[in-house]
């Protein structure tokens, strides 16, 4: 087992080099000791639990025996329950007993305990318990490098997924895919990246050849670029070959499982919105958690995300940790997203059109109660809550000789409504039962064109491209239309002087739905699942949008607002146009002396018109139904502009020194108004001049102006590539502080 150790310690020292050679160095100090591992699973531990999730149960273990569970929560089920008593045993003879029937295996490995999946699945399941969905296949194999040897930490990836794993300390990889046509990516640093067709093999053998390239390359940092070798802080990138595979309307989805310690959540269905993306967790509670996002140098907004075009993008790197988001300062303190665009190459004009269409859909819909279901339970639930509380109460007592309070003693009898009876099964048989998840969910159409044209010589190099998305929302009558363009030359105007413009100006119209929030809000999901599944959808006349306050309220009830008319009754367009525009000029006073001015200008412009008619029903919560109109508009504009020095030099061919120094100054003017108007003759106009006599019931409106001043410096030093320091330090001036804090 040692000499294994030692075999893999010096496979990851050869390919992940000096930043990682004290933390190597320790742990083959600490696995080197004879024994360990016998001395950590000899370990007398007590525990006493019933029924709790594996992971709690993992938990109390690790305190028990101070030391370390680490498994792969996409493999390991750790909600399932367990039962586990011990009383002063061994950690050994504990760990057989709680997980040999989960079919998990474990290894120590210094200070921590991995766990994995056992090949042998079990034939037997049980429903309280979470179970994996097995694939039709699945591929083992190990991966090694061109002398034969194991390489441990290679990423494998199911190619247009986020399904994945790593190889363990012997090379070995074991993963579920679905079919024959998968195709597994292998990439670790150091190495050309590989793509194997899986095919019939259920064995393969991989041999990752050396990419003494990769290292040269270099990746986006702050006001620069460095080389992949000489970075030293926390630094991700996006792997971009992957993204273009994956069909999605936003870029920033598509970064969800490629970057470890990036967490991005879709907080809702809507087109096109763009999800929350949170660096190494969240980081403050009241100061916001969303880190900086960085188009071409452009500070902009998160949902800028939403009016990129995925193809135009040429990079996206994360600065996740203090050294390296420094240079950014305060604004940097939730880390940092870089994204670069593609710009024109060298070569002749290559046309490309990239075209996807599909159907979204929601994956399972919530089980809710049938119409027989809910007279069953809510005629037991109202005896109950009489009998309970009401002294002398029988289940015979009628509705009227029941108290009317909000425990809701009474439930539906055919004392009003005949067809309403849970007192009869018949009746209880014939209800009606609207799925109203059916009624509000669809299955949603999604295209995506887009169109570039590129080339370029060793003077001039262009690229101009276009985009063009249709989606529909999974929700009725929610949809997205999104126009994108872009255009990109660089000039190199002697061997000295560069100059560069990019223009991205895109437009997008909205049709937005009421999906979120409470019933009582008229939101639409909230309201399809608290809806009463006999409550019929439309009035008697077919046409009138009917009211379960008038079911509900005999028996408290909620009254729930009925969620097609939610849907059909509110018209809302909301529109966007955005412009991003870079402009930078490059000089080169000495070889290693360069001169980078740059000027940003950022424009985003909203509109939305909302209107709800006066055709939505009432119920317990919400005002008499007045058709209500409101119109909200948003623009703001903001220019940056930064001068940066750079001195990069190479002394004696072992001292590498890259200096940058440089200046930022930004301004922001931002402007919002809106209004609302109700008391409506009718629904024919909507807008807010066709109110009751012209009359608006609310307007608003403000503005604001800052500006900011910044001063930054970075060095980064190299010795023999090997031993590597970076310092960074960056003093920002607000107008916001007033003029002897900015100054």
């Amino acid at each position: 087992m040692n000499n294994r150790w030692t075999l893999f310690l010096y496979q990851c020292l050869k390919r992940t080099g000096l930043p990682l050679l004290l933390l190597v160095t320790f742990a083959g100090i600490s696995l080197a000791r004879s024994g360990l591992a016998q001395e950590v699973l000899h370990q007398p531990v007590s525990l006493n639990v019933e029924n709790q999730d594996l992971k709690a149960v993992l938990n109390e273990l690790s305190r028990a025996a101070r030391i370390k569970f680490t498994y792969v929560p996409q493999v390991i089920a750790v909600e399932n329950k367990v039962t586990l008593k011990a009383q002063h045993e061994r950690l050994d003879v504990v760990l057989d007993r709680l997980l040999t029937p989960l079919h998990i295996s474990y290894q120590v490995s210094g200070q921590y305990i991995v766990l994995r999946k056992q090949t042998s699945q079990s034939s037997t399941s049980n429903p309280n318990q979470p179970f994996e969905t097995t694939a039709d296949r699945t591929i083992t194999g190990t991966v090694t490098d061109e002398k034969g040897e194991a390489i441990p930490g290679v990423s494998v990836l199911l190619k247009g997924t986020q399904r994945g794993t790593v190889t363990d300390p012997q090379g070995s990889f074991r993963l579920a895919v679905p079919d024959e046509s998968a195709v597994l990516l292998f990439s670790f640093v150091g190495y050309k990246s590989q793509e194997i067709p899986v095919s019939s093999q259920t064995q393969l053998s991989v041999q990752l050849l050396n990419d003494e390239t990769s290292l040269s390359e270099v990746v986006v940092v702050g006001y620069g670029t460095v080389r992949r070798a000489d970075v030293t802080a926390a630094i991700a990138s996006v792997p971009m070959n992957e993204l273009k595979d994956m069909p999605v309307s936003n870029a920033a989805t598509a970064l969800q499982g490629k970057i470890a310690g990036v967490i991005v959540q879709q907080n809702n269905g809507t087109p096109g919105s763009t999800p929350a993306i949170k660096v190494r967790g969240f980081g403050s509670i009241s100061a916001g958690n969303t880190p900086l996002i960085v188009v071409d140098g452009n500070i902009v907004d998160p949902n800028v995300f939403s009016l990129l075009n995925s193809n135009d993008i040429e990079s996206i790197d994360v600065l996740k940790d203090a050294s390296s988001a420094a240079i950014y300062g305060s604004k940097g303190s939730n880390g940092v997203i870089l994204v670069t665009t593609k710009g024109g190459k060298i070569g002749k004009t290559r046309l490309n059109l990239d075209v996807f269409t599909g159907v979204q859909e929601v994956t399972k819909k919530l089980d809710v109660l049938t119409s027989q279901q809910f007279a069953e339970f809510g005629k037991e639930a109202s005896n109950n809550a009489y009998l309970d509380n009401v002294p002398g109460a029988s289940v015979n007592d009628p509705n009227p000789a029941r108290p009317s309070s909000y425990l809701r003693y009474r439930y539906p009898r055919g004392e009003i409504f005949p067809w309403l009876n849970f007192d009869d099964p018949a009746a209880v048989a014939a209800l009606p039962d609207y799925r109203y998840q059916d009624l509000i969910f669809r299955k949603a159409r999604i295209s995506n064109y887009q169109l570039s044209v590129s080339g370029g010589t060793d003077k001039v190099r262009y690229l101009v491209s276009g985009g063009y998305l249709s989606q529909d929302g999974i929700i009725k009558k929610s949809s997205l239309d999104r126009y994108t363009i872009r255009a990109n030359v660089d000039v190199n105007v002697t061997s000295k002087l560069k100059v560069g413009l990019t223009l991205n100006p895109s437009y997008k119209s909205q049709q937005e739905v009421q999906s979120n929030g409470h019933w009582g809000d008229n939101g639409i999901i909230n309201s399809a699942l608290s809806a009463m599944p006999f409550a019929p959808i439309y009035a008697a006349d077919g046409i009138t949008y009917s009211s379960q306050t008038a079911l509900a309220a005999p028996y408290n009830y909620p009254g729930i607002t009925n969620p097609v008319a939610n849907i059909n009754e509110y018209n809302s367009r909301y529109t966007q146009t955005n412009l991003l525009g870079n402009s930078y000029l490059e000089y080169a006073f000495l070889k290693d002396l360069k001169y980078r001015a740059s000027a940003n200008l950022t424009y985003s412009g909203y509109r939305r018109n909302a209107y709800r008619t006066s055709r939505i029903p009432l119920n317990q919560l919400l005002p008499p139904n007045l058709a209500v109109g409101t119109i909200a508009s948003d623009q703001s504009i903001s220019w940056l502009f930064n001068q940066i020095v750079n001195y990069n030099k190479t002394f004696r061919e072992v001292h590498s020194l890259d200096l940058l120094v440089g200046m930022e100054s930004t301004r922001l003017n931002y402007e919002n108004s809106d209004g609302s108007a109700s008391a409506y003759a009718n629904d024919l106009v909507e807008t807010l001049n066709a109110s009751a006599g012209g009359a608006t019931s609310r307007v608003s409106s403000s503005a604001r102006q800052n500006a900011s001043i910044s001063y930054f410096a970075r060095v980064n030093y190299s010795y023999m590539g090997k031993y590597l320091a970076n310092v960074s330090v960056r003093r920002d001036g607000s107008s916001i502080f007033g003029s002897q804090i900015a100054g």
